[in-house]
């Protein structure tokens, strides 16, 4: 039986591995081991350990980090924190591989204490490209660390083995995120409204904004003034990652919020299936969340991608992107809720789609089993300067 260690500290990303951790979980020839962290140990961002243990998982391993603040010293400190605390659990377990997913910065102090340790390292959702976040740094180096890869889409693949990883251990399985709504159902209308709190066949907005954190400020006053030419339509706001400057974020939004009581619902944290139905039922979706740029297109809506947090990364064309200005935001509300652009959204696909992408890692992981090694080398192209 392999031990298999998957890390989560997001509700985000928890989201994405569900349905990895459920098949690891029910395998007979893996032990799975979940290590939680970060945010969901966190009653500011909602605890969202209780979400995990709802659907059935039990943590091995909580490691609460997170220091309230969101500096950047504290959020090194809480690094720190995070890989004293795995030295001493892969110290003890010896997992035969570390799973970890995206590019949050905390995942470097998780693969460098796995790397120290000896464990391979299985890195989703490398290869991919956001200029406007120090998680493109993060996703690369992690690129660079692990020891398998598995990507969303081909050309991701690609640029893994630019990297200089080995093909043979570089794998697109697609998306993780689109494999819920192909195996979960999505709650109804009238579900989704009893559980939020938004009244019956009310039109809304979800909106879902991190900060930019190679910025040296963020301000979201020109998102939220053109949000206000719309006062009859509720706007649903996702409070942001632990980032740089989230506090930022949530003060505006709460000061939205307490301008325009009625219209508008602030969510701290929401379980995985609620989430795809607010997705499902939105009038538009507007922000810079990479689930607006992977699984958004799924559900035939518009998408407003603000600012360059997102940049690089491989959109449909139901995504339209502006930066953060009002005038900028209000002309391209009006295009993605027009006539002509809502008859095309039905044509539009969605680049990410894979094929039950949690199967095609665990068989590959299963494949592996007599070639586990920790052992790397540079895998050179022949190219032409």
């Amino acid at each position: 039986m392999q031990k298999v260690s998957v890390f989560t500290s997001t509700r985000a990303e928890y989201g994405l591995l569900y349905w990895l951790i459920r098949e690891l979980d029910q395998d007979v020839e893996f032990d799975l081991q979940l290590v939680v962290s970060g945010t969901h140990l966190s009653h500011e961002y909602g605890y969202t350990v209780d979400d995990i243990v709802r659907d059935g998982f039990t943590p091995t391993e909580r490691i609460a980090t997170l220091i309230s603040d969101d500096s950047p010293q504290a959020i090194t400190r809480s690094s720190a924190l995070l890989s004293i605390s795995l030295a001493d659990y892969f110290a003890r377990e010896r997992p035969d591989y570390f799973v970890v997913l995206g590019d949050r910065v905390e995942l470097l102090a998780a693969c460098e204490a796995a790397m120290i340790a000896k464990i391979p390292i299985v890195h989703l959702h490398g290869g991919e490209i956001t200029e406007g976040a120090v998680d493109e740094k993060v996703r690369h180096a992690i690129s660079k660390l692990a020891n398998y890869h598995f990507t969303s889409t081909e050309s991701y693949r690609r640029r893994i083995v630019q990297m200089g990883e080995d093909p043979s251990r570089v794998i697109n399985c697609g998306a993780l995120g689109l494999e819920s709504l192909s195996r979960q159902r999505v709650p109804d209308r009238a579900e989704l409204e009893e559980a939020t709190g938004l009244a019956a066949g009310q039109k809304y907005f979800l909106v879902v904004y991190h900060p930019e954190t190679n910025k040296d400020s963020e301000s979201i006053d020109e998102l939220l003034r053109a949000l206000s030419d719309y006062p009859d339509i509720v706007k649903v706001i996702i409070y942001p990652n632990s980032d740089m400057m989230s506090r930022d974020v949530i003060r505006s939004i709460k000061e939205y919020a307490k301008n325009f009581p009625g219209r508008t619902l602030l969510i701290k944290s929401l379980q995985r299936d609620l989430y795809l139905a607010l997705m499902k039922y939105c009038e538009l979706y507007i922000g810079n969340s990479s689930s607006g740029i992977i699984e958004m297109p799924s559900f035939k809506r518009p998408i407003i991608n603000i600012g360059d947090r997102q940049k690089g990364r491989i959109r449909s064309e139901s995504t339209l992107d502006v930066q953060m200005d009002y005038q900028e935001i209000a002309a391209v509300m009006q295009k993605a809720l027009g006539g002509d652009f809502q008859r095309c959204l039905p044509d539009m696909t969605n680049p990410y789609q894979g094929d039950a992408p949690s199967r095609v890692i665990i068989e590959a992981l299963r494949n592996w089993r007599e070639l586990k090694t920790i052992e790397k080398k540079f895998y050179d192209l022949e190219f032409v300067i």
